[in-house]
């Protein structure tokens, strides 16, 4: 049988929405008319946004625009699914969205002890495939389950000063060890678990040139964060997009992740909410203005392979370095050192 173009576009979209939706019981009618009865309109509002400020919604603004002339069926759903989430549906817990902060210095000890003794370990592993990593070289990998939980624990409470909520402990992963000629796609971290994050940068080799952090703020800048070891950044990771597109120059350069939610969090009605925040017009083709760069969508990371780095804001950040100014303060984009209501912990231990 003979078909034209959208009868094949049809057939696609429906075998898409079908493997998609079935495990939720959902369909796009459905899907539809949920979107509809809570009253979103496309083109969103300004009020849509949160936060409301000029710069988020010209960042967002953009980045729709790319997602919208995404031609894999796919991966533009799962585009529109990550940036639904991070313009309008998950709120801000802080003004910026990240801050560098310092780690006790008792814990960074035993960290960079555990690295450095795995580094020489014959049972040393790699990790399993991570798409966002861009590399040949994949990462190693150090297994160190009960400092991990101890760390989950013990930065708990400069999360929660941070941000201002009371958490709930996730998740601790680590450590990663990527190797030369590595980057990171930018990309947001789960919507269900990964709210209020933290990557605490162990320690990397002494040859090693700086390689940031690359994150972007509520207001619309995109922020280059180098790291030293026992620094951490806090940052709203589910939210703002961040990575490392540059690619790495050095042997090896290692960090753990720890990861919390807030206390009530649902995150079954934070997955629903983003499916139903997709306009209905999704799947609609529209063809990329003259002067927008192209967006390649991987699951929930993105790069934008016509510009250097493969990220299009490199060519205007702003640059910060570590280490942090010292245990118990943070820094965030005005560059001002705030002091973080930490009850019970010093630089050296925690009474947890």
């Amino acid at each position: 049988m003979k078909t034209n173009g959208s009868q094949f576009l049809l057939l696609a979209l429906q075998t898409f929405l079908l493997a998609h939706f079935t495990l939720g019981a959902l369909d796009e009618g459905e899907r539809v008319k949920e979107y509809n009865r809570r009253g979103h309109v496309w083109p969103p509002r300004d009020e849509d946004y949160v936060p409301n400020t000029p710069g988020w919604r010209r960042l967002m603004e953009r980045r729709f625009s790319q997602v919208m002339s995404v031609e894999n069926t796919g991966d533009k759903y799962n585009g529109f699914m990550s940036t639904v989430h991070t313009a309008f549906n998950c709120k801000n817990f802080t003004e910026n969205g990240w801050a560098l902060t310092r780690a006790p210095q008792g814990l960074v000890d035993e960290l960079v002890e555990s690295l450095h003794r795995g580094l020489q370990s014959e049972k040393l592993g790699t990790e399993a495939g991570v798409l966002c990593i861009e590399t040949e070289n994949r990462p190693l990998f150090v297994q160190q389950y009960a400092l991990n939980s101890r760390a989950l624990t013990e930065l708990q409470p400069i999360l929660e000063a941070w941000s201002g909520v009371e958490l709930v402990r996730n998740n601790a992963y680590g450590l990663r060890v990527y190797r030369n000629d590595s980057s990171l796609n930018m990309h947001v971290d789960k919507v269900q678990t990964h709210i209020i994050s933290t990557i605490l940068h162990v320690d990397h080799d002494a040859d090693s040139e700086p390689w940031p952090i690359v994150i972007e703020d509520f207001q619309g800048n995109t922020q280059e964060v180098v790291l030293e070891s026992g620094d951490m950044l806090l940052y709203e990771s589910s939210k703002c997009l961040h990575g490392r597109p540059k690619k790495f120059n050095g042997s090896w350069y290692s960090s753990l992740f720890l990861h919390y939610y807030p206390v009530g969090w649902d995150a079954h009605k934070a997955d629903m909410d983003n499916h139903f925040r997709v306009p209905p017009t999704w799947h609609h083709l529209e063809r990329r203005r003259e002067g927008l760069e192209e967006l390649v969508v991987i699951e929930t990371s993105v790069k934008e392979p016509e510009c250097e780095h493969e990220w299009c804001a490199m060519k205007s950040t702003s640059k910060w370095s570590g280490p942090a100014e010292e245990f118990g303060t943070y820094m965030s984009t005005d560059g001002v050192w705030r002091k973080l209501d930490i009850e019970g912990m010093d630089d050296e231990h925690s009474d947890l």
